[in-house]
């Protein structure tokens, strides 16, 4: 049964308004739905943006009304940079169909004081300390707190999130509770797939078939290197929400909570064993890349938001050289990361090159989701998972992706041409 503190059971009965009294009743029928006992405090919280313009607004309003954030809450990319989209050569009716959902969405965030970080990497603005309760939406802000950082947090969705943002308050339940955080399967990598030489579309692809074969079962990643970076962590919580519903992961000796398998089990055992080797690789690099041609039109990188060092590497394979004339190159990051990379020359190299820096929005998802066709795009090539696990689906096939590392995806921007390395099954 939930219990509720006098501070709480007052917010629920209207005492602090209408607009709290809906969201702290939100978070009860959740919590009462699974089974927690009590509600937490939670420090921080992270919202979606691009989906919420359209068909989410209301419901965001509604949770945001004439109140302002308890708990410093950042938000995620909107899908168009209206000031860039014309130069962009995005039809000036896309631009006016979007302009007023965007608008009212980020004068909503302005009035509710939602930091408007517009980024799905915010966590260089989040202070986050192993066993600290947050709340975060989005499917690798959420993995990445809860397995490189050691902070608590369910996969929530916006409703969920937005509630515990104006509130300071979630149900203690699912991955709030050690008991919940356990691994459940072990995931063996093969020495034969060569592990320490993984790139960024080889982590995505072990996210992902261990989303498969683990569905919701947290799992235990054994044989990765162990100067794996964040953002490679990063890259296989995206692949285990796209395939699954893994809102963590342990890598022994990595993650805070897993200094030892023993640790990451909960000295319990394991549910299944599994080893990824190159036939586990080779399906899911078959099963992604969907395109039927070679010829790409769009290239996106930045899905989740590029770090500096991405930018660098971009902007080193780019330098002297031009993308092809018919194809769009988009690149998405954060707004710190924009600005210091633009101090330091590599927009201009890289805008120079033919392509787009871009922070506060996404690379490419939210508009080829709805306006692929009228954007031209009929192959796009990208190095995270998204768009092979959103754009290809929801698009029914219309929209094929190529999916690799970031020098086939800056190739083929190159040459027009798709040139992936092969995977034998």
């Amino acid at each position: 049964m939930l219990t509720l503190n006098q501070e709480e059971e007052k917010a629920l009965n209207g005492g602090y308004g209408s607009t709290i009294q809906k969201a702290m009743d939100h978070l009860v029928k959740v919590g009462e739905a699974l089974g927690a006992r009590r509600m937490v405090k939670v420090s921080r919280a992270h919202l979606l943006s691009m989906e919420v313009a359209d068909i989410l607004y209301e419901l965001t309003y509604r949770m945001l009304e004439k109140v302002q954030v308890r708990i410093p809450t950042t938000t995620n990319p909107l899908a168009v940079d209206l000031n860039r989209a014309g130069e962009m050569n995005i039809p000036r009716d896309i631009i006016e169909a979007m302009q007023p959902g965007i608008h009212r969405l980020t004068q909503l965030h302005k009035n509710a004081g939602v930091l408007p970080t517009y980024s799905c990497h915010p966590h260089y603005l989040h202070e986050l300390a192993l066993g600290q309760r947050v709340a975060f939406t989005e499917f690798n802000v959420a993995p990445l707190a809860n397995s490189w950082f050691g902070a608590r947090t369910n996969l929530g969705g916006q409703t969920d999130a937005l509630a515990s943002a104006v509130t300071g308050k979630a149900p203690e339940c699912g991955l709030y509770l050690m008991e919940n955080r356990w691994g459940e399967v072990v995931i063996e990598i093969s020495g034969e797939v060569e592990p320490d030489k993984f790139d960024s579309s080889d982590y995505g692809a072990l996210g992902y078939w261990a989303g498969q074969v683990c569905v919701d079962r947290i799992p235990v990643y054994v044989g990765l290197k162990k100067d794996i970076s964040s953002r490679q962590v990063e890259y296989m919580g995206v692949g285990q929400v796209l395939a699954g519903s893994l809102g963590m992961m342990h890598i022994v000796g990595v993650t805070p909570e897993s200094p030892t398998m023993e640790d990451a089990l909960g000295r319990g055992e394991p549910e299944e064993k599994f080893v990824f080797g190159k036939k586990e690789l080779a399906k899911v690099y078959a099963e992604l890349n969907t395109a039927k041609k070679t010829k790409v039109d769009m290239v996106c990188l930045g899905c989740p938001h590029c770090p500096i060092e991405e930018v660098i590497k971009i902007a080193q394979l780019l330098y002297g050289k031009r993308i092809e004339k018919n194809v769009r190159l988009w690149i998405g990051t954060s707004q710190p990361t924009y600005f210091l990379a633009k101090q330091m020359g590599l927009v201009d190299i890289i805008e120079a090159a033919g392509g787009f820096v871009l922070c506060n929005v996404c690379a490419g998802t939210g508009l080829l989701l709805r306006f692929a066709d009228r954007l031209g795009v009929q192959v796009v090539a990208n190095n995270g998972l998204t768009l092979s696990g959103l754009v290809s689906r929801r698009t029914r096939g219309k929209v094929g992706v190529y999916f690799g590392n970031i020098e086939q995806c800056i190739n083929a921007a190159i040459t027009g041409y798709w040139e992936g390395k092969k995977h034998e099954i």
